[in-house]
């Protein structure tokens, strides 16, 4: 789909990424929501924006995102120290809290789907108690076999989610929404990771911005940076 008029996208290091405060990318999601389209949200850590730079149909993904969000500090500095931009770094945890207060206040549906079955149930009686007025429409566990695929997206499609929530056990992550983007509703459709661990307590914090933040992956991207910063000149 691409980036959305309400957002600013840049490019950093070649990879895409919207430069958006949380209350414009709030606006940008309300704007999806209402076009009848298919939209992609993508959280940007250091693990994804190194597939953007060498996985085709990981850049894909990010060319065809509505909105792409960074969840590691290290990429906003990287931003302000290149391009002289300041970038919101989010909380994917706590922005997917933002994005069901936003469900609840526009009467807009949402499905969970990922997680183990004890984890995904804990997750959606915790969730209910939070957002009482939240009208959840399903659920469904992750790690399914592949002969139960077809079950999940025939129960996604009958559902017709305004949200669309894609937590762990789900083959390619975030790619496996581009895959099946054709055979979903129109609406909004996320990675969460491992939020749907933490809405059923079984972790304290999700470790989704932290993907990809080894110490030799931080060298790896700070000498890309560098590289990008001389070479520039």
């Amino acid at each position: 789909m691409g980036a959305n008029v309400a957002t600013n996208r840049i490019r950093i290091l070649e990879v895409p990424v919207d430069c958006v405060d949380e209350q414009q990318a709030l606006k940008a999601i309300a704007s999806f929501l209402a076009d009848g389209e298919r939209h992609q949200l993508v959280f940007l850590n250091l693990k994804n924006l190194f597939k953007g730079r060498r996985d085709p149909e990981f850049r894909r993904l990010l060319r065809e995102a509505s909105l792409i969000l960074p969840v590691h500090p290290g990429i906003a500095r990287a931003t302000r120290w290149l391009r002289k931009l300041k970038l919101t770094v989010y909380s994917p945890f706590s922005f997917i809290i933002r994005m069901l207060s936003l469900s609840e206040q526009l009467n807009r549906t949402v499905y969970l789907l990922g997680a183990r079955k004890e984890d995904i149930e804990q997750a959606e009686r915790n969730i209910r108690d939070s957002y009482p007025r939240l009208r959840l429409v399903g659920r469904f566990s992750g790690y399914f076999a592949k002969p139960a695929e077809k079950q999940v997206l025939t129960a996604i499609k009958k559902a017709s989610p305004s949200f669309l929530m894609v937590g762990n056990g789900l083959p390619g992550r975030d790619l496996w929404i581009l895959r099946k983007k054709r055979e979903l509703n129109p609406g909004v459709s996320i990675w969460v990771g491992d939020c749907f661990e933490v809405f059923s307590q079984k972790r304290q914090i999700s470790r989704l911005a932290a993907e990809g933040s080894s110490v030799i992956s931080v060298c790896w991207f700070w000498l890309i940076v560098l590289l990008s910063r001389i070479f520039k000149r």
